[in-house]
């Protein structure tokens, strides 16, 4: 019986000697600190406080900052909205004057826009059911883009029963944007890729354990964004260039902005005798007009030409598994080929847009999806648009509108 007692009293004694033990352990601390140093930066985010012209971190990244709005919200959406900047202004500028609920002159605001009010309201109209929607257009979305986006909601418990797919030529053949794998969308939900699929493709183990540290440690998974913002805010402070690539770019664009201001003075005199014809009634107010919308072409010649096959090839293929997936996951696909000036067609190299018209817009209809040209539906004029691409408010409400009237699969 003494033994009994002796070895009762002596359990509460082992209990607290184990606690300090475990409370006086470095590694215990350690633990403990690093748990909640990640919950804190994960919920604060700090870097949205640090300001720096130079970097903007990935996960505030207005081009793509929608994406984690998606992936951390609770709602599951039964219509989501894919494409690149030419269906994005389209859902966003009008819903702006739609709802009044943020500023379509605001470039940020549309592009962090993830609504589709005013479609929902068409779909609701047309079938008299209700329907959620997604608005995950983002800036120069490419393809591939677009495919891996629907992948990863998909892999996450989100597919939805709808997708629409706003798409264009330049969404196949773009030479400005950074190669497949390498976008900023790719870049961000690589940050977000789960724990089967680190072990399901072949890495290296350097690769995998990044992979897993990252999955384990937030702050490891942004380490390249606080480096690089500091970095910037630092140069930004004492105003020097962070390396000499950087210093290399800022002679260079001194340069180019003498030359700009050069150019301003011939555009000046040029303005100033156009103002003399149009007060003289010999160049029209709607010329002048016209001259301004078109602006952007030149950017959108660098984006075509010189033509690259080898990109088409490779979205064309991400298109293909898109299409694919949706049929195997039975997603209904909606793809619309949005509506752009004849100005802007003109610059594409004539043997990619046959292509593209021949391959892209008639592939849909093979895996039993619906196609739908706007461009080709003679409804568009100049005033629908506010430059060369991208459709202005009202153009967007001309965009839904035939989108919803003419679509055949959008009921639930």
């Amino acid at each position: 019986m003494q033994d009994s007692a002796a070895s009762n009293a002596n359990t509460p004694q082992k209990k607290k000697s184990i606690l300090i033990l475990v409370l006086s352990s470095f590694t215990c601390w350690l633990i403990v600190s690093i748990v909640g140093l990640n919950w804190l930066i994960q919920t604060v985010k700090p870097l949205q406080y640090i300001k720096t012209t130079r970097y903007v971190p990935l996960e505030q990244n207005p081009l793509v900052s929608k994406l984690p709005a998606f992936f951390d919200a609770k709602e599951h959406p039964d219509l989501l909205v894919l494409g690149s900047s030419l269906p994005m202004e389209a859902i966003a500028r009008y819903d702006a004057e739609y709802t009044g609920a943020f500023n379509e002159k605001s470039l940020n605001e549309v592009r962090q826009y993830t609504g589709a009010k005013y479609l929902e309201h068409l779909i609701e109209q047309k079938n008299g059911t209700k329907l959620s929607a997604f608005n995950l257009t983002c800036v120069a979305c490419m393809a591939s883009d677009a495919e891996l986006i629907l992948r990863r909601a998909i892999d996450a418990g989100r597919a939805p029963k709808i997708v629409i797919f706003g798409i264009g030529p330049r969404d196949f053949i773009d030479n400005i944007v950074p190669p497949p794998g390498k976008s900023p969308v790719c870049q961000l939900l690589s940050n977000r890729i789960t724990l089967p699929e680190i072990f399901a493709e072949a890495r290296s183990l350097d690769e995998t354990r990044d992979l897993l540290l990252g999955q384990l440690v937030y702050l490891y998974k942004v380490r390249t964004d606080y480096k690089t913002m500091l970095t910037g805010w630092a140069c930004d402070l004492f105003a020097h260039p962070a390396d000499l690539y950087e210093s290399n770019q800022l002679a260079k664009l001194s340069q180019k902005e003498e030359k700009t201001r050069q150019v301003c003075k011939v555009e000046q005199t040029t303005d100033q005798t156009s103002n003399n014809l149009e007060a003289s009634g010999k160049l029209t107010l709607k010329q002048t007009s016209k001259r301004a919308q078109f602006a952007d072409l030149p950017e959108w010649k660098e984006r075509y030409r010189p033509a690259n096959n080898d990109r088409f090839e490779k979205e064309k293929a991400a298109f293909q598994k898109m299409l694919a997936i949706c049929k195997e996951k039975s997603i209904r696909m909606i793809v619309v080929n949005m509506p752009l000036t004849k100005e802007n067609k003109d610059i594409v190299p004539k043997k990619l847009l046959v292509r593209y018209q021949n391959e892209i817009c008639a592939m849909p209809a093979q895996f039993g999806d619906e196609m739908l040209d706007l461009d080709a539906s003679g409804e568009f004029q100049l005033s629908d648009f506010y430059d060369s691409a991208h459709v202005n408010a009202h153009g967007g409400k001309k965009v839904q509108d035939l989108m919803v009237s003419s679509a055949k699969t959008l009921a639930l």
